[in-house]
């Protein structure tokens, strides 16, 4: 026998055709709400460091380059969560390390909220990062994994991106309120243990939340499995009244548990796809983040916008990208396909990058706000839609880490873009800085847009186990 054959197991079972051929109903909805609300979280402790920004440069006597060096910090502990939560997630369950990252949540806000230096912010920041950022990778897994395939893009993009925007414009309302109601000392120390609260309440919420169905299978827990399609399927049937059709059982193969042969399965038997999930989240990062770094900072230099108005100015634009997010979700992943939705999104903005960069220095303020808001529409889109065939693209042995790697490499986009197109906006005294801020944003997703074009696969509709599939005789 083969080192290869050793490294297989083969289990015979239709406990994944039963669930995918469930339509959605109110069992779907519970896990889904779920699963949301963790994202919420996620995005809500993300954001409360820039809502706070302001009140923390004060407490802590801190010059704007220290303030700046907080973000890209937080991405350093982002990165890390999000290779190890998504590999550990292939090991232990979905169930067990959501557990884990909504308790490193938790821990770290208590760091924060609790700091006497900036050091130990930033501590508090850089662990809370590898809890929240770890959510991201298992939650994508997740909600493909129970999402029927006719419903799985809406639900991956939805539940990924609008759920981070849910949370980042509550983080600054609850910022803005804290600070303005409370001493100086005080407010910022509020919003931090306001994300303690929501964690606690996501935790509780989790404590029955059933683990994935396809990982049970994969450890041969069948009777597991077996108790949560049956509970699914009943939801259902004693809703119509009617009984589920039958389905044949599937040859289902899986590969070896050890990490070494996850990463080889990854990198050698999906090369093409690998790339294809790392570009997507580094050239879709690259502009999401640059979004509340250095925009504000043009509207300022350039534009001469007061400072207060900034924050209602990224409001608009942050509402344009979740109304993005949601229509390309809900009416185009599911119904025209992943590859023209994504190549759509990424190109669309490209575009959009390319024109208001050529055409910034003969336009007003007004202008320029209304084609951000039309532009970020497509920036946010691109940041929802990538998460179903990303996740799709890979078997369930390697699913999450798969996840994990490609959006904790794709971080480096989001630290590299910020101080790149930050420095170009410093060191330029005339708009023509903004116009090369603009035009390498535009290559940025141009990239994007071609390696969806080259690479990606179209598996809209398709099950799990057929989307994941290698092409035989082929790398993918």
């Amino acid at each position: 026998m083969s080192e290869k054959q050793k490294d297989l197991k083969s289990i015979k079972t239709n406990l994944a055709a039963r669930l995918d051929r469930i339509p959605w109903n109110s069992w779907h909805t519970y896990i889904f709400a779920i699963l949301f609300a963790g994202v919420i979280l996620e995005g809500f402790s993300i954001s409360l460091g820039g809502a706070t920004l302001g009140a923390l440069e004060k407490q802590f006597n801190i010059g704007s380059f220290d303030a700046v060096l907080l973000t890209p910090l937080y991405l350093v502990g982002a990165l890390i969560g999000s290779f190890v939560m998504g590999a550990l997630s292939d090991y232990i369950g979905r169930r067990k390390v959501f557990m884990l990252t909504v308790t490193i949540v938790i821990i770290g806000s208590i760091i924060v909220a609790a700091s006497f230096s900036y050091g130990s912010l930033v501590l508090g920041r850089i662990v809370t990062a590898i809890g929240a950022e770890g959510e991201v990778a298992v939650a994508a897994t997740a909600l493909v994994e129970f999402s029927p395939p006719k419903r799985r893009g809406a639900v991956g993009a939805s539940g990924n991106a609008v759920a981070f925007d849910v949370g980042t414009v509550a983080a600054s309302l609850v910022a803005f309120f804290a600070i303005a109601l409370l001493p100086s000392t005080i407010g910022w120390r509020v919003a931090f243990a306001s994300a303690i609260v929501l964690a606690v309440v996501v935790f509780v919420a989790r404590l029955k939340l059933p683990e994935s169905v396809r990982f049970l299978i994969r450890k041969n827990r069948l009777k597991e499995a077996e108790e949560i399609v049956r509970k699914a399927e009943k939801t259902y049937e004693n809703k119509v009244h009617k009984k589920l059709p039958p389905v044949s059982a599937q040859q289902l193969e899986f590969t070896s548990q050890k990490l070494s042969a996850k990463y080889g399965l990854l990198f050698k038997r999906y090369p093409k796809r690998m790339a294809l999930a790392i570009t997507l989240n580094f050239t879709e990062v690259w502009p999401y983040y640059s979004a509340f770094s250095v925009i504000p900072v043009i509207l300022v230099k350039f534009f001469k916008y007061s400072s207060s108005s900034v924050g209602l100015s990224l409001v608009y634009i942050t509402f344009a990208g979740v109304l993005g997010i949601t229509v390309m979700a809900l009416f185009a992943l599911d119904r025209i396909g992943r590859r023209k939705t994504i190549t759509a999104s990424y190109g669309i903005a490209a575009l959009l990058f390319l024109i208001i960069g050529l055409i910034v220095a003969h336009i007003s303020t007004v202008t320029f706000l209304i084609l951000l808001v039309v532009l970020y529409f497509w920036v946010y889109a691109a940041a929802g839609v990538l998460y179903p065939q990303i996740s799709e693209m890979f078997p369930t042995e390697v699913r999450a880490t798969a996840n994990g790697t490609a959006i904790g490499i794709g971080r480096l986009g989001g630290i590299i873009g910020p101080i790149v197109l930050g420095a170009i906006i410093a060191g330029g005294t005339t708009i023509e800085a903004v116009t090369i801020v603009f035009v390498l944003t535009a290559v940025i997703m141009f990239i994007g847009a071609i390696a969806e074009v080259i690479l990606g696969p179209e598996l809209a509709n398709k099950g799990l186990e057929v989307a994941s599939a290698e092409l035989k005789g082929a790398k993918e």
